[in-house]
């Protein structure tokens, strides 16, 4: 427990998170979830103003402390070429 309190975020958000955090723009993130770019840009308004940030890094900082969002899958290694 992180001591502050509960984030509780829907499905659809925690979709778009991991997506972003997988490196997603919004546009490849709206096409994997089959919703508009728009969409994607309310979606993450919406989430800053309930939270009280300012901009995306704030909002990552915020739901990293909170554990909210699962971390991103870490990029595997480019294989070398012998």
């Amino acid at each position: 427990m992180t001591g502050g309190p509960e984030i509780d975020l829907s499905d659809r958000e925690r979709e778009l998170i991991a997506l972003l955090a997988r490196g997603h723009t919004d546009v490849s993130a709206a096409a994997a979830m089959r919703v508009s770019a728009r969409t994607v840009t309310n979606i993450m308004r919406n989430l800053m103003d309930r939270f009280g940030v300012d901009n995306r890094f704030q909002l990552g900082l915020t739901l990293g402390a909170a554990r909210a969002a699962p971390p991103p899958a870490p990029i595997p290694a480019p294989e070398e070429e012998n």
